[in-house]
């Protein structure tokens, strides 16, 4: 049976998965962090999950993690192969593996304070200052609850980003390891939004992955088919599966909140720190979790913020057209890659370009589709099931 002082903590930390750690990452760069008593609430399962990224530079323990970056990247489409230096740039490979073994066997055992338990949070009550957490064998206390897991009904997405990935290896060299593939959207089908992925990790290793948006994924066969289909057109036949993955992303704006019922502290995708439109998250919950971790030691509260003001427009944009007109996606970003630098697209999915950037690349865009998104998406004229408005997705596809 556990005593009072095992029950009781400053923070409890709920959910071992990337935002979890990255928070006690942050946190543990403060000297005053080492004389707090920490609980960290996790199912310890092994995560078959990686992260893509890009920066300028990354510093400790990060850059260790990185199995592999890229100074190149391409954008492939009908006809179109468009292969880009990313200037400043460096595009980033995390394995969940390496990421979740340096915490598991590197930060824990070095901060002790951290108690690390295997055990599903199932609710929160209490308040700011005086939390409950509680969990299948008992009722743990702290003054402050950070949490990144769905403990109650999740909310309803209208779209999501779902993807399938597998690790292959060939028998002779046929990658080039200094360029991913971002985007290769040859691979569309008339209806959806879909294109294919590729890291190569070598010259005879590399993932390839099929990404798509829609309101429901797809059959696992579906996905494997489309992938084998595709390996076979670029490599041949010859190579063996080493791993596959499978990941869920939701693509939505406002349904997310920073903050929980009780005064909780959300974080990663709870908190909507996945960008709406591209998925992307690792370094917005890097971002994310330097402020809380300052909100924490110093009660400086910087501006917590999922979307910038006029990026969350841009987004809601975007996200219209491929929920109610999937296949101008693919004309949307084939303009865009044909006709800016990919450094600079990077930047602005980044939210780190001005307004006359922005005016730039939204000028070389179809203009027709994003003006009826604009209309029908601020207009109140919204479409709550597509499928049940057949002549008005008739009439928005004629762009």
């Amino acid at each position: 049976m556990k005593s009072q002082q095992d029950l009781t903590y400053d923070l409890i930390v709920i959910g071992d998965g990337c935002a979890g750690f990255l928070l006690l990452h942050e946190l543990s760069r403060y000297p005053a962090f080492a004389r707090q008593k920490v609980l960290l609430l996790g199912e310890g399962k092994e995560q078959h999950r990686s992260w893509c990224f890009w920066d300028t530079g990354l510093e400790a323990p990060f850059q260790q993690m990185v199995r592999k970056s890229w100074k190149e990247l391409s954008f492939k489409s009908d006809n179109i192969d468009i292969r880009q230096n990313l200037g400043t740039l460096n595009y980033y490979y995390i394995p969940g593996e390496s990421f979740f073994r340096y915490f598991r066997e590197d930060f824990i055992p070095q901060n002790p304070h951290v108690n690390y338990r295997s055990e599903k949070a199932l609710e929160i009550n209490g308040s700011d200052g005086d939390f409950k957490v509680i969990t299948g064998s008992a009722v743990y206390k702290a003054k402050k609850v950070y949490n990144s897991a769905f403990l109650g009904q999740k909310p309803s997405i209208d779209i999501w980003q779902h993807f399938r990935g597998w690790f292959i290896e060939t028998g002779e060299a046929v990658f080039d390891p200094g360029n991913a593939v971002l985007m290769d959207f040859s691979v569309s089908r008339s209806g959806e939004s879909r294109f294919m992925y590729v890291l190569p990790l070598s010259e005879k290793e590399a993932l390839v992955e099929l990404t798509c948006f829609s309101p429901q994924p797809l059959e696992m066969a579906e996905y494997d088919i489309a992938i084998e289909d595709y390996i076979s057109a670029q490599v041949g036949r010859k190579y063996k599966i080493l791993e596959k993955e499978y990941g869920q992303i939701p693509m939505q704006q406002g349904v997310f909140q920073l903050e929980g019922t009780k005064g909780e502290i959300n974080m990663g995708t709870l908190a909507g720190m996945a960008k709406a439109s591209t998925g992307y998250a690792f370094q917005r919950i890097r971002h994310d979790s330097k402020l809380l971790a300052e909100a924490y030691f110093t009660g400086r509260k910087g501006k917590r913020t999922a979307e910038k003001g006029r990026f969350a427009f841009y987004d809601s944009l975007l996200l219209w057209i491929i929920r109610y007109h999937p296949k101008a996606s693919k004309q949307i970003f084939t303009r865009l890659f044909q006709r800016r630098r990919m450094e600079l697209i990077l930047r602005f999915l980044d939210q780190k370009t001005n307004l006359w950037e922005e005016i730039n690349i939204f000028a070389r865009l179809p203009v027709s589709i994003f003006l009826k998104a604009l209309y029908y998406r601020f207009s109140g004229k919204r479409i709550a099931e597509p499928e049940k408005e057949p002549k008005l997705l008739r009439e928005l596809q004629n762009v």
